[in-house]
């Protein structure tokens, strides 16, 4: 799935808006993160680095209270964790913990009310349609399901488990919706990311690689990075 598919069905367009923007959330459920302190942002750009190459640029944020928890995180197409541009440090928990930039990354958007979780999983690239064209930020839906059930308080009498299992979820006809294998572990770590309460720390970007952010071109701060 991607942003230049034409003439799809509601349904198709429906997935398509998720794949670019994450989850859909209603204003009373945002409003009740708000209030709870959680501030998350599933919001992808593209920037420019140093050195003149595109990349994608996101946020990795979120965290819980007892009642309720949203997380974004971000991996490699394979599942494998990536490292991030630089961490952010906030006295306030359950917000921005660090930036990505990448030239292809997943990004993992999971709700979670009590016992009950939502899903979404989404690859994100750039792509040029033609030579001498700037590239385009293209979103393709690798799973997405809702009211996944978990039957632990991970927040509380149950954290033990936490980065350990994860909620099972699934289809309209009863079966079982299965995760791709390749996101098996980083599941794992969201459903800790939206049971961690007062979170202030990552838990899917991970230190860079030494050189790794020189590969890319980039500066020390965002600031360098240039908005297209």
């Amino acid at each position: 799935m991607n942003s230049q598919t034409k003439r799809q069905s509601p349904n198709a367009q429906r997935l398509l808006f998720l794949a670019r923007r994450g989850l859909s959330l209603s204003e009373q459920i945002l409003a009740r993160l708000h209030s709870a302190g959680i501030s998350c942002d599933a919001t992808l750009r593209v920037v420019t680095t140093d050195s003149g190459e595109m990349a994608i640029h996101g946020r990795e944020s979120g965290g819980a209270v007892a009642e309720i928890g949203h997380y974004v995180g971000f991996c490699k197409p394979d599942g494998s964790a990536l490292g991030w541009l630089y961490p952010i440090r906030n006295f306030m928990p359950n917000g921005p913990h660090a930036v990505v930039v990448a030239g292809e990354l997943v990004r993992l958007d999971m709700y979670r009310f009590e016992t009950s979780y939502d899903l979404l999983i989404t690859r994100h690239w750039l792509k040029r349609l033609n030579h001498g064209q700037k590239p385009k930020l293209w979103n393709e839906l690798v799973f997405y399901a809702r009211f996944g059930t978990l039957e632990r308080e991970l927040w509380g009498k149950d954290k033990m488990f936490r980065g350990g299992i994860a909620p099972q979820f699934f289809q309209a006809n009863g079966q079982q919706a299965v995760i791709p294998q390749q996101f098996h572990h980083a599941v794992l770590k969201m459903t800790e990311a939206v049971t961690c309460t007062k979170c202030h720390h990552c838990h899917l970007l991970e230190p860079p690689i030494a050189g790794t952010q020189r590969d890319l071109g980039l500066s020390e701060a965002e600031v360098a990075l240039a908005t297209v």
